[in-house]
């Protein structure tokens, strides 16, 4: 396919963008992007805004290294608001590629990413604004093969109707084998066929067990450094490295944390020469460390060092254990600017935090927070979540007696964000029940008194148990993801667009036994994920779930084996940078 841009597309576009909002969103083209000729094309979709889609690292990643190939070229799309797709529909504009403007349907594959599973019916509407059917059985050799990936396909059976091939675990290696494996294919069935022999892939009516594909090391060839340069503002505009994959910790609550194991750190000097060229090639003045626990990464310190050394540019970390914020990385990061810090303490008393293997004290959390406070920060952001397993109602009024203590410290501002728990597949918690809306709100009220001194913001309980039943539902719940996106309860991660009403009413109307879902389960119960093999046996996970019941701390495993079986099964290890960086 050529990458001429089709004219029929961009005439429509032309009539409709001036009558849309934002239409920066729609027009593509952006600095850095990639246009290229090839034998195989891919378009990935980030089943979500523009907005949004922009600022997913993994989208980042396997543009670049499929735009690398000799042999594939990838393009990008996203799911237009509501407006532009009313737009669309009017005009007979097919959902179409931001480098080209070619329709979906042109291209040889489709991938989506399963980031959270509230987009689930976006991905229906995103076929069907592309003229693709929904299902896959009712696909031909004429349409684009449609595959996903993302944490979320961990448990592929909630969309195993609607996607031909799921890629479980990391995809730098992956992707290019699976479009080798497609080019192969003459008919669909042959490529489908192709596709199930790919260790990683899971294909519906192929293949019947499947284990996670992972990658030994983080090259550097993989990490992406002409970042696409948005022509609007997005909700994480900036440069991204990624420091490290995987993460020790062994948060029982945490499915990013079991699956994507072992931990692979890059060296702090790698950190520093990546860095360096996305600034450089982009013109970002902020530059996010990457990963699931950043603080943990053991040359953090000396990363930071390097990194102060590039000039005009500040350092953001996403995520902060209250244990790892040093007085160094405060330092440094607060060199440029004196936003808000953030940190995740998770439970308010010590008892729970030992349910969830957290590994924190509560003096980590203080000191944490003293060391921000003295360093010029004004402002800190906490998040706790209810509804964990064995909590009591004084586990939860004890966040509330933190965020009292941390208000006297002498912060301008407290704030916490406080969540509903959702037990997720392939975690110790699987096993565990999810507490129901009403008993949220009850919970939630224990926790008013505290709006005196900081702001508190709960997610809704009811998003809580759609994300439980679609986390951790089988094939049938399909259905309400259909019903879905025909009923237009699309953009459901939006707290505006969000409709608990809807939900229940599909809920009821497809039979879905709620309760049954979100009860706790035994070892004996089968899991509609039981045939996807992430490393992690499920032993393993029942006994961290006993050992939860008895608040028993299993230690971080960069301290020494606890046998989850991941580096044995595959034959990996943690890459653990050692020394000082110069």
């Amino acid at each position: 396919m050529n990458n001429k841009k089709h004219s029929s597309v961009l005439n429509k576009l032309v009539g409709i963008l001036d009558k849309v909002e934002k239409p920066s969103r729609y027009i593509g083209n952006e600095y850095n992007s990639i246009k290229k000729d090839a034998e195989l094309s891919m378009c990935l979709i980030f089943p979500d805004l523009y907005d949004v889609g922009m600022s997913h690292f993994g989208v980042k990643i396997l543009y670049d290294i499929i735009n690398k190939s000799d042999f594939a070229k990838c393009e990008r799309s996203y799911l237009p608001w509501f407006d532009m797709q009313k737009a669309m529909m009017e005009n007979d504009v097919s959902l179409y590629s931001y480098e080209t403007y070619t329709p979906i349907k042109e291209f040889d594959v489709i991938g989506f990413t399963l980031q959270y599973e509230m987009s689930y019916p976006n991905v229906l509407r995103s076929l069907k604004l592309g003229g693709i059917p929904i299902k896959n059985s009712q696909r031909s050799d004429a349409d684009p093969l449609v595959i996903a990936g993302g944490p979320c396909v961990f448990n592929p059976a909630p969309m195993e109707e609607f996607i031909d091939a799921f890629l479980i675990g990391d995809g730098e290696e992956a992707t290019i084998e699976m479009l080798r494996a497609i080019k192969k294919g003459r008919s669909r069935s042959e490529k489908l066929e192709f596709l199930s022999t790919v260790e990683g892939v899971y294909v519906p009516g192929y293949n019947y067990k499947v284990r996670k594909r992972v990658i030994s090391e983080m090259k550097n060839d993989w990490a992406p450094t002409d970042q696409i340069i948005p022509y609007t503002e997005i909700v994480h505009d900036r440069g991204v490295v990624e420091i490290m994959r995987g993460c020790t910790n062994g948060c029982r609550f945490c499915q990013a944390g079991m699956v994507y194991r072992p931990v692979r750190e890059r060296s702090a000097n790698d950190i520093f020469e990546i860095s360096k060229e996305i600034i450089k090639k982009t013109g970002y003045e902020e530059l996010s460390l990457l990963s699931l626990s950043s603080a943990d990464h053991s040359q953090i310190e000396d990363a930071v060092s390097l990194l102060k050394n590039i000039k005009d540019t500040s350092i953001s970390i996403p995520s902060t254990r209250a244990n790892a914020f040093t007085v160094e990385i405060a330092k440094a990061i607060g060199t440029i600017r004196k936003s808000g810090i953030t940190i995740a303490p998770e439970a308010g008393t010590q008892r729970l935090r030992d349910v969830i293997n957290k590994g924190i004290t509560e003096e980590n959390i203080f000191s944490a927070a003293r060391m921000a406070r003295n360093n010029g920060w004004n402002k800190i952001k906490l998040y706790f979540m209810i509804g964990l397993p064995t909590e009591t109602d004084e586990d939860v009024k004890a966040i509330g007696v933190m965020l009292d203590k941390i208000k006297r410290m002498g912060f301008h501002e407290v704030s916490a964000t406080v969540g509903v728990f959702v037990p997720k597949a392939h975690t110790p918690f699987q096993f565990d029940a999810q507490i129901m809306p009403d008993e949220a709100f009850r919970r939630f009220k224990l926790l008013n008194w505290t709006r005196r001194f900081a702001k508190l913001s709960f997610t809704d309980p009811y998003k809580a148990i759609i994300e439980g039943v679609l986390s951790r539902g089988d094939k049938t719940v399909g259905e309400v993801v259909e019903e879905a996106e025909k009923s237009d309860v699309i953009f459901a991660d939006w707290d505006e667009m969000f409709d608990p009403d809807k939900w229940m009413k599909i809920f009821e109307d497809k039979k879905i036994a709620l309760q049954k879902i979100m009860e706790a389960k035994s070892f004996k119960d089968p899991f509609p994920w039981d045939f996807v093999d992430s490393g992690i046996s499920k032993g393993f996970l029942w006994s961290e779930h006993l050992k939860s019941l008895k608040a028993e701390l299993t230690p971080d495993c960069r301290n020494g084996c606890t046998g989850c079986g991941v580096c044995q099964k595959f034959n990996v290890d943690n890459v653990i940078q050692e020394g000082i960086a110069r």
